[in-house]
């Protein structure tokens, strides 16, 4: 059950991993990791979080998000923690945030390439909608297609669906 402070609203566990929108296990296994850790405990022995750890939980969840594991999310987490920010840190970040806008780029470009292939097949599609012919999408009557034969190429995508 949530209490609260003047200063800040304190949780136990539950309460917390519901609000941070993850289960009770994964704050457990975050905690086992090193990436989370209680701000106090109660009287009782409860973990008790506040918004420090939510923030913390929003920052694991964005990284995790980015296509991060948490094993590189503790890595980020350590060498701040072990340099202090320094330019180490600095370049450790910039190498791995790099990356991922690098690797981003290079599905960006396959999956525009990918909406082109798929627009082209679509618009075919469509035509194929008001055709006259019994048969529709077939590899012997589609050939000859005056819609097929006035275009530069036939996407591979509808390539494969007349074989």
């Amino acid at each position: 059950m949530a209490k609260g402070t003047k200063q800040k609203q304190i949780m136990q566990i539950g309460d917390f991993a519901q609000r941070a929108g993850v289960s009770v296990r994964a704050i457990r296994y975050y905690e086992e990791l090193g990436l989370l850790r209680p701000e106090a405990h109660s009287g009782g022995g409860f973990r008790l979080y506040g918004s420090e750890n939510l923030k913390r939980i929003q920052i694991i969840n964005f990284l995790k998000d980015i296509g991060l594991s948490l094993s590189e999310i503790r890595k980020i987490f350590l060498a701040k923690k072990a340099s202090g920010g320094d330019k180490e840190t600095v370049a450790f970040l910039l190498k791995i945030f790099a990356d991922k806008i690098r690797l981003f780029d290079e599905k960006l470009e396959m999956l525009n390439r990918m909406k082109t292939e798929l627009s082209k097949t679509l618009k075919i599609l469509r035509s194929c909608e008001s055709c006259s012919r019994e048969v529709l999408i077939d590899a012997m009557q589609c050939r000859d297609c005056e819609l097929l034969a006035s275009r530069e190429s036939v996407p591979d995508t509808f390539e494969v669906i007349l074989q």
